[in-house]
């Protein structure tokens, strides 16, 4: 089995396509080799992997990543932190969704993400 480098918890879908989920990334993951030593934080690639991890889970539809904007970092996230992660579609732009992930409830990173249905 397949050891993933990240846990999505109570991973929720309603009704106009809002998902919502709890995210930890284990000190033990390999984001945090090397990124940085004695003061590990997770990189921006990895937090939007999450994101997209939730949408393709959520939707049940393989999808791959396209666009990323807007989008802004506010606060380090750390090993172990729970992450509470809030995606939205936006609309009128099929599949293009909004997002924001927070800690401690204090905002940690926002923005947009596209994704592509595989065909």
């Amino acid at each position: 089995m397949q050891k993933t480098w990240h846990c999505l918890e109570n991973l929720e879908a309603d009704s106009e396509g809002g998902i919502r989920a709890r995210a930890v990334v284990p000190a033990d993951s390999p984001w945090f080799a090397g990124h940085f030593p004695d003061n590990p934080i997770l990189p921006a690639i990895a937090q939007l992997a999450i994101v997209f991890d939730m949408i393709q889970k959520a939707t049940g539809l393989e999808q791959n990543p396209g666009a990323v904007n807007r989008v802004k970092y506010r606060r380090i996230i750390r090993p172990d932190e729970a992450i509470h992660v809030a995606v939205s579609p936006v609309e009128g732009k099929p599949g293009v969704f909004s997002f924001q992930m927070s800690v401690d409830e204090e905002m940690a990173c926002k923005g947009r993400i596209t994704t592509d249905s595989v065909k």
